[in-house]
C-alpha cells in the first residue's frame, strides 16, 4: 500500500463584518480539496493585545478581505506578519501561501508575495488555484527544506572564513612585528623601505643589521609564490639568516655572497615533500668608506640613482635559493658617493610600473634621480605605483629599500 498524502493546513480568515462568507468558504474547501485540514480564523486574533504578531503556521492563507482599501490593508499587513517567520527562519521547512480575496473594482494590487483572486470570480478561481498551489505543496517543502540546509552550511562556511581572516591579520602582526626597526643614520647614510603586501601576508622580507662601529647589511628575499607558503618560506629565511661567524672566539663579518650560500644551502637542505624557491640580494656597506659589496640570487638587480647619471643596474651571477646546493653567489664592489641612493626591491615593481608588458620601472626610478632625500624618494615611488595600478589593486607583494647616502656627511678614511 502506498503512503498516506500529507494533511495539508490551510486557514480562512476574515473581519467580523465577512465571517458568515468566510464561514461558507471554509465549509466548501474542507468538501472539494481531500486531505486538507482548513481553519476559520478571525483576522483580529492575529495579533496579540500586545501589538505582537501571532505565528501562523499554516501552508495556505486565505484572507476575505473587506472591500475598505485601509481595512484591507491593515489586514494583509497582520497576516504576513504572522507568517513572515517561515519564510525568514533558517530552521523552518515551511512559508504559508497568502491569497487574498476581495473587490477589484475597489481594492488596488496587492504587494508583493500576495496573489489576489477578484470575489467575483471567486467561485470559478478560487478552488482551482488552491489545487494548483497545493499540487507544488511537497515540491515547496522540499525546496525550503534544501535552502534550509544551505543556509546552515552558508552559515558555517561563513563563520569559517570569518575566523581564518582573522588568524591572517594575526599573522600579517606577527609577520611585521618580525621585520627589522629602522637604523639610525650612519656616518651619513639612510635606509628607507617601502612594505606593501598584497593580501594580508607576504612572500617578501627584509633585514637591515648594524654589524659593528662601520658596517650595515642589508638582505631582501622574494619567496616564489603568494599567501601563507610564501610567507612562512619567507621569514624561515630571514630568520636562519647568518651575517656573521665565530672561529676560534673571533667574531668574522660575511660577505654578501657567503650570506646567500649559506641560506641556499639551508633552503636546499630542508626541501621535502615540496620544493620551494626564492631570490634574494644581499649586501654589505661600510658607511666610513662607501664602500659596498652586492651579491644577488636571481633577484632584479639593486638600481643606483646618481644625479646627473642615467640608473644603472648592478648586475650580478647567482641562481636562485634552493635550487642548487653548492651555488657560488658572485660579489660585485661600488663606491658610493654623496646623493646617491641605491635601490633594492622585489619583481613586484616590475608589474606596477608595466606599460604594454614592458616593465617600464627602471624608467620610473630614474626619473626620480633629482630628488635626493631618501625619505621623500621612496614616498614618491609609493605616489608612482598608485598612478599606475592602483593601491587596492597591485599583483604582487612590493617591497623597497633605499640606501641613501647625505651630501653634508664627512667622509672619513678606513682606518
Amino acid at each position: 500500500m502506498g503512503s498516506a498524502r500529507p494533511t495539508i493546513r490551510i486557514a480562512v480568515i476574515s473581519a467580523a463584518a465577512n465571517a458568515a462568507e468566510a464561514a461558507r468558504w471554509r465549509d466548501r474547501i474542507d468538501a472539494e480539496i481531500p486531505n486538507t485540514t482548513v481553519s476559520l480564523l478571525a483576522a483580529e486574533s492575529l495579533v496579540e493585545p500586545t501589538g505582537t504578531p501571532v505565528h501562523l503556521d499554516v501552508e495556505v492563507a486565505v484572507l476575505f478581505a473587506p472591500d475598505a482599501q485601509g481595512e484591507a490593508d491593515a489586514e494583509v499587513d497582520a497576516l504576513l506578519r504572522s507568517v513572515e517567520r517561515g519564510a525568514n527562519d533558517p530552521n523552518a521547512i515551511t512559508s504559508a501561501r497568502v491569497i487574498e480575496v476581495g473587490d477589484a473594482t475597489r481594492l488596488h494590487a496587492p504587494r508583493s508575495g500576495v496573489d489576489f483572486v477578484p470575489r467575483a470570480h471567486a467561485d470559478d478561481e478560487l478552488i482551482p488555484f488552491l489545487r494548483g498551489t497545493l499540487a507544488c505543496a511537497q515540491g515547496l517543502r522540499n525546496a525550503r527544506r534544501e535552502i534550509a540546509l544551505l543556509g546552515r552550511v552558508v552559515d558555517s562556511m561563513r563563520a569559517e572564513l570569518e575566523e581564518r581572516n582573522e588568524e591572517l591579520q594575526l599573522a600579517a602582526l606577527v609577520q611585521k612585528d618580525f621585520l627589522p626597526a629602522p637604523l639610525a643614520p650612519l656616518h651619513g647614510v639612510r635606509v628607507t623601505s617601502l612594505y606593501r603586501p598584497l593580501a594580508q601576508v607576504s612572500g617578501d622580507v627584509y633585514h637591515i643589521e648594524q654589524l659593528d662601529d662601520d658596517r650595515i647589511a642589508v638582505f631582501l628575499a622574494d619567496a616564489v609564490g603568494h599567501g601563507i607558503p610564501a610567507a612562512l618560506l619567507g621569514m624561515a629565511i630571514c630568520r636562519s639568516l647568518e651575517t656573521t661567524d665565530r672561529v676560534d672566539g673571533q667574531l668574522r663579518l660575511l660577505g654578501p655572497g657567503e650570506t646567500l650560500a649559506r641560506a641556499n644551502r639551508r633552503l636546499y637542505e630542508h626541501q621535502r615533500a615540496t620544493t620551494r624557491f626564492a631570490t634574494a640580494v644581499a649586501a654589505v656597506l661600510d658607511c666610513r668608506t662607501r664602500v659596498m659589496k652586492v651579491a644577488v640570487a636571481g633577484h632584479p638587480p639593486a638600481i643606483l640613482l646618481r644625479p646627473g647619471e642615467p640608473p644603472r643596474a648592478l648586475e650580478a651571477e647567482g641562481s636562485l635559493l634552493g635550487v642548487f646546493p653548492d651555488e657560488h653567489y658572485e660579489e660585485i664592489e661600488i663606491e658610493l658617493r654623496a646623493n646617491d641612493r641605491l635601490l633594492f626591491y622585489s619583481d613586484g615593481f616590475e608589474q606596477a610600473f608595466e606599460e604594454n608588458g614592458v616593465a617600464r620601472h627602471i624608467e620610473a626610478f630614474g626619473a626620480l634621480s633629482g630628488v635626493l632625500d631618501a625619505d621623500e624618494l621612496v614616498q614618491r615611488i609609493a605616489s608612482g605605483v598608485d598612478r599606475h595600478t592602483g593601491s587596492l589593486h597591485q599583483r604582487d607583494d612590493l617591497t623597497l629599500l633605499c640606501v641613501g647616502v647625505e651630501h653634508s656627511a664627512t667622509l672619513r678614511a678606513a682606518a
